[in-house]
């Protein structure tokens, strides 16, 4: 039987070691299945009624930038005008935040991958072969609030990652803008089914107990014979187990119905056919669709969506007047009229899409008002031009957010130079999220005026 050997000079077998790493390579998946009781629970496992509405927070993003002379608002008054890319959020104009010149690092310009995995993280990357980020915001909201969901978070996409090197770094910084620690990106779930499954199949999470058992002792056996640095991974590691089995206690514990509770009891949407929707557009739909019953069920109260990913081979020819190129080949449009108005296009299409999201989330009466007033939505995309890779200034639109301590209907230019970091406006909304945090990636101040 052929070993390994550690710097302690004692043999782990190759059989202990392929079993640990198939329990290892299962548990991501296993995390994600974290359902609870309907009513919040403390750390201790303890339920605790609630009381009223909870608040909520997403980022929907799509990559590649926007055909920047059509994506702009003006106040007008009491009013927004909205250019034509921006024309579909119109009837949601008093349930919008347009945040201008808000940017990357002093106005990261370049390769795409820092402006793409580094959205929600504010890390200062370097170009290394192994992940190497930092954790990101969605997943800071997770730790302060994620013991009161099913899911601690939910993080959509309809796009699949790539395995190994792209351009000299790990191709998932293309495809994903979660990560749970420096080194751990989420990817995104692109498959309707198991992302509706993740919400609602409680059987298979309580049948996994038998792979923690497996982990937890083969991880014990493996502490003492690692040096420092490997036994801090193990110990990182051990953790999210011991927070998966209290996320398995509560799955079990029985049901509060005090307090307030959600507007539907039961999920209104079939389950999805198994694999991945052909149609980019359905697909796309379905994903928005189990955003929304996530939150009216309040699944879960933290969600990324990636519309389409960093160097996009999408191709968008079911627009009316599109034409067959890919999304990344069309951004670096070159001043090309016809291939401007493609990218023009393409923009309106994604902003339509949030625009029939919104119009459902504020369709939905919790008591002290909508869904949408009860959560906080930040849309746009890691880019202004995508021509030029500029991180300068970002298309950003912030929607919702009326009983969260945000005051919507207005636009917002951000000229300070100090003001501007894209981590203030993460650093303001993790904090209305009940995230404990005084400074986040490279904030210098929580965003002002969003109140």
């Amino acid at each position: 039987m052929k070993t390994y050997h550690f710097p302690t000079d004692q043999p782990i077998h190759r059989r202990a070691m392929l079993k640990g790493l198939g329990a290892t390579l299962a548990l991501p998946w296993l995390e994600s299945f974290a359902p609870i009781s309907r009513a919040a629970a403390s750390p201790e496992g303890v339920a605790q009624i609630v009381t009223g509405p909870p608040r909520r927070w997403a980022t929907v993003l799509f990559a590649n930038g926007v055909n920047a002379q059509h994506w702009w608002a003006k106040q007008q008054g009491n009013g927004i005008e909205f250019s034509d890319t921006l024309q579909p959020l119109q009837p949601h104009a008093d349930d919008l935040l347009i945040l201008n010149k808000l940017e990357y690092f002093g106005g990261t310009s370049g390769a795409h991958w820092p402006q793409f995995t580094n959205f929600l993280s504010g890390a200062k990357l370097r170009q290394t072969t192994i992940p190497d980020a930092a954790e990101s915001v969605d997943q800071i909201i997770a730790q302060a609030i994620g013991t009161q969901t099913f899911l601690p978070s939910m993080h959509l996409g309809v796009e699949p990652t790539e395995p190994g090197l792209r351009l000299g770094v790990p191709a998932i910084y293309y495809s994903t803008i979660s990560w749970s620690s420096k080194n751990t990106p989420i990817p995104p779930e692109i498959y309707p089914r198991a992302a509706f499954d993740r919400l609602f199949d409680k059987e298979s999470l309580l049948e996994d107990r038998s792979v923690l058992d497996l982990v937890l002792t083969q991880s014990k056996r493996l502490h003492n014979r690692l040096d420092r640095y490997d036994r801090a991974k193990l110990e990182q590691y051990m953790e999210n187990i011991r927070n998966l089995e209290q996320r398995i206690e509560r799955a079990t514990a029985e049901e509060r119905l005090e307090g307030w509770r959600p507007s539907l009891e039961e999920p209104n949407l079939p389950r999805p056919d198994d694999g991945r929707p052909q149609d980019f557009a359905d697909h796309t739909q379905m994903m928005f669709d189990l955003m929304l019953l996530a939150f009216q069920m309040d699944k879960t109260r933290a969600v990324t969506f990636i519309m389409d990913k960093d160097v996009s081979n999408q191709k968008f020819d079911f627009i009316e007047g599109v034409g067959g190129g890919q999304m990344h080949g069309i951004s670096h449009h070159k001043d090309n009229p016809k291939t401007l108005a493609d990218y023009q296009k393409i923009n309106r299409w994604h902003v339509q899409q949030f625009a029939n999201f919104l119009e459902k989330m504020k369709g939905i009466d919790e008591g002290n008002g909508t869904l949408l007033d009860n959560s906080m939505l930040l849309f746009g995309s890691n880019m202004m031009d995508g021509n030029i890779h500029d991180g300068r200034e970002l298309p950003l639109v912030l929607a919702g957010g009326r009983n969260c301590d945000l005051n919507p209907g207005r636009v917002l230019t951000y000229e300070n130079e100090s003001e501007r970091e894209l981590c203030n406006l993460h650093l303001a909304l993790a904090q209305r999220m009940g995230a404990e945090v005084d400074q986040f990636g490279d904030s210098k101040m929580v965003l002002p005026n969003l109140s």
